[in-house]
């Protein structure tokens, strides 16, 4: 099974950027940056906080928002009722608690987001994966 591993390490304005790695078998299929809401955790939804450290099942639901099928991410403790997704955007005004994707990021967010959510969606649709994440310290 496809695993994503998002690594946070970065605390911006109104954001937090992190580094993720697609795996399969051992494998680097994908790489790129993360952009979340602020810290800190929390699993109370309409926050919009990031979901807390830890292991998600990432599942295919469509998004009326954007209009196609895109990853939903949910375990014992974050529901598939709070619509946690991966979807492409750059700021964090654009996270609206959820993951967005993309190739380089800065001090006001990450980039060329869109190329790097259809890379994912052409390496992991049609299946289910799993993601995994985690904080580094002090973020």
């Amino acid at each position: 099974m496809k695993t994503l591993y998002i690594k946070r390490f970065k605390a911006i304005n109104d954001g937090t950027i992190g580094e993720f790695k697609l795996m399969q078998n051992g494998e680097v299929l994908l790489d790129g940056y993360t952009l979340e809401p602020a810290g800190p955790d929390t699993t109370t939804p309409n926050q919009d906080k990031r979901i807390p450290a830890g292991a998600y099942t990432a599942t295919w639901s469509f998004s009326p928002s954007f209009k196609k099928e895109l990853p939903l991410l949910f375990n014992e403790l974050v529901s598939k009722n709070r619509r946690i997704l991966i979807h492409g955007g750059n700021y964090p005004k654009d996270t609206l608690g959820c993951i967005l994707i993309g190739s380089e990021y800065n001090e006001k967010g990450i980039l060329k987001s869109k190329d790097k959510l259809n890379e994912l969606i052409n390496f992991t649709q049609g299946g289910d994966f799993k993601v995994v994440i985690v904080n580094s310290k002090g973020i």
